[in-house]
């Protein structure tokens, strides 16, 4: 298949310009390491929200993009292991340095060098994007494009409960009904917890429904005092473990509230704020522990595709779909959350052959 020249691609044009252009740019080539995919879905996120706005750094002309899944389309010098035509996913750590503390102990994914694609370097909002191989995970044949292009929070989520695992038969409470807050809830039981809750404001019972409808408890934080209702259903004991994926001091009380003596706090949401209140007193009443997750570790993908592949959590209903072509209408639809995760699909989906009408 001979290569394109140039290709469609979202772009922060500069700092300081809180508009997107879909822009005709050239194709990437494959340099030595490297690999260029063929884009198949791309997940709009929180971040890319913030990229806009200057919110979160980016190094502008860049193309956003920092979840997705492809076909690998060129190999780069030195590339072995990998085969045009393979189904992949990439870790979002591009340029960590290898050299630093972090990256030694196997953090990449905090080294301060590193440049994601999306705001360090280009990324997967366009038909190709370019990647270090080395971040390659290969996707397995029973699992789907659109699942696949789910891989990277789902990846976040393992991420965390690998810093605070969940313990068999254990009570997790999960506060924040978003797409972070629901692939939470399913991974915990996957994972073995004995009961698991998932907590929402009014404005989320959209998310809630859907949650429920895919098997969770779900509980509206409206409805009920949610530390309450927390020690109510554990017979006075406390939840085992909480995960805050929603930023807010509110969840945050209410989580430290939820907890029994020497529970667990696990943090996932990002605050829009430098600074939230909290409980301090109450926190150190209850004797807990307090783990905060960054990002996605190298094993977590591994992880998670098998979590995909063998069906332990399928986060496609989550998913809304939208040509690169009707971004504003997905960047639209992602920060009024009429969508609860939109996706980006670069190019059309090949011919069904059952159906030769699409």
């Amino acid at each position: 298949m001979k290569a394109p020249t140039m290709m469609k691609a979202l772009r922060k044009l500069a700092a300081g310009d809180r508009e997107l252009v879909l822009a005709d740019v050239p194709a990437p080539h494959a340099r030595p390491g490297w690999v260029v995919l063929d884009v198949g879905y791309a997940g709009i996120c929180g971040t890319d929200l913030h990229i806009v706005h200057d919110q979160f750094p980016s190094w502008p002309p860049v193309t956003l993009g920092h979840e997705f899944t492809g076909t690998i389309r060129e190999l780069g010098d030195g590339v072995e292991g990998w085969a045009a035509g393979d189904r992949v996913v990439c870790e979002p750590h591009s340029l960590a340095c290898a050299t630093c503390h972090l990256c030694r102990r196997g953090l990449a994914h905090l080294c301060a060098q590193k440049r994601s694609p999306g705001w360090g370097i280009d990324g997967g909002f366009a038909e190709q994007v370019s990647v270090p191989a080395h971040l390659l995970h290969a996707v397995p044949e029973d699992v789907d494009d659109l699942a696949a292009g789910l891989a990277e929070p789902l990846a976040i989520v393992v991420t965390a409960f690998e810093r605070m695992p969940v313990q068999p038969g254990s009570t997790v409470l999960v506060l924040g009904p978003g797409p972070i807050g629901i692939l939470t809830a399913l991974t915990a039981t996957a994972a073995g917890a004995g009961r698991v809750v998932l907590v929402g404001r009014p404005s989320s019972a959209a998310r809630l429904e859907l949650a429920a409808k895919l098997g969770i408890e779900v509980w509206n934080s409206t409805r009920c005092d949610v530390a309450e209702a927390a020690y109510e259903c554990t017979r006075g004991r406390g939840v085992d473990q909480v995960v805050e994926t929603s930023g807010t001091a509110g969840a945050v009380a209410q989580g430290l509230g939820s907890l029994r003596r020497q529970g667990r706090m696990c943090v996932l949401g990002v605050s829009g704020e430098p600074q939230i209140p909290v409980p301090w007193a109450l926190a150190m009443n209850r004797a807990v522990d307090v783990a905060f997750s960054l990002s996605s570790s190298w094993s977590s993908w591994d992880a998670a595709l098998a979590l995909l592949a063998r069906g332990a959590a399928d986060p496609r209903p989550l998913a809304t779909v939208f040509a690169l072509s009707d971004w504003e209408q997905a960047f639209a639809a992602t920060r009024s959350r009429e969508v609860v995760k939109a996706l980006l699909r670069p190019t059309p989906p090949p011919p069904d052959p059952r159906n030769p009408q699409r």
